[in-house]
């Protein structure tokens, strides 16, 4: 069984083209209105464009659409009765990634806040970094740094929690021991 009615909040993190965004539209899609965040800025590179069409054509046409890494006040204007798929939490701290770390830690709150609010279904799809190389950038680390955080605060607030690796879903909630709790 991958949904549960009594469920708000499913994290859903993986690397790179694990099959995590395809997971979390396969659970979300058991819902009627369904409204997809897409978080990240188009660069206009070809492979870029690429892999946006193939999302888009795989996603149902009677979803909802809102393309902004802005997602604080996009969740508190959509309706509990909505179920919101938010893909990608790497969008979003990308889109803040200039921010100092106070700014930053003020909007993290936020987000986590707009989240707790939301009283719908939704899905967030985090994208898993810092497994191989450590980046060699100030950037780099303050990238894997924040989406890391970001990922474990709204992992502490979902009701359940999965790790996309290789195609294949494992439930981190009956899989797995809270190292905070253990």
């Amino acid at each position: 069984m991958i949904y549960n009615s009594k469920v708000n909040l499913i994290l859903i993190s993986g690397p790179v083209k694990s099959g995590k965004s395809k997971w979390a539209e396969k659970i979300i899609s058991q819902n009627k209105d369904i409204t997809y965040i897409a978080t990240h800025i188009n660069d206009n590179s070809k492979e870029w464009k690429i892999r946006l069409e193939q999302h888009k054509k795989r996603r149902p046409k009677e979803w909802h659409t809102i393309e902004t890494p802005d997602i604080i006040k996009v969740i508190s204007d959509i309706d509990n009765s909505q179920a919101i798929l938010i893909d990608s939490l790497g969008g979003i701290v990308s889109y803040y990634i200039h921010c100092e770390q106070n700014e930053w830690n003020i909007i993290k709150k936020n987000i986590i806040l707009s989240l707790k609010k939301y009283k719908g279904f939704s899905v967030i799809v985090s994208e898993e970094t810092g497994w191989s190389v450590s980046p060699h950038t100030k950037i780099g680390n303050r990238f894997r740094d924040r989406l890391g955080e970001l990922t474990q605060e709204i992992d502490s607030i979902s009701t359940d929690s999965w790790l996309v690796v290789h195609g294949r879903a494992i439930n981190l909630n009956t899989n797995s021991l809270n190292i905070n709790t253990y």
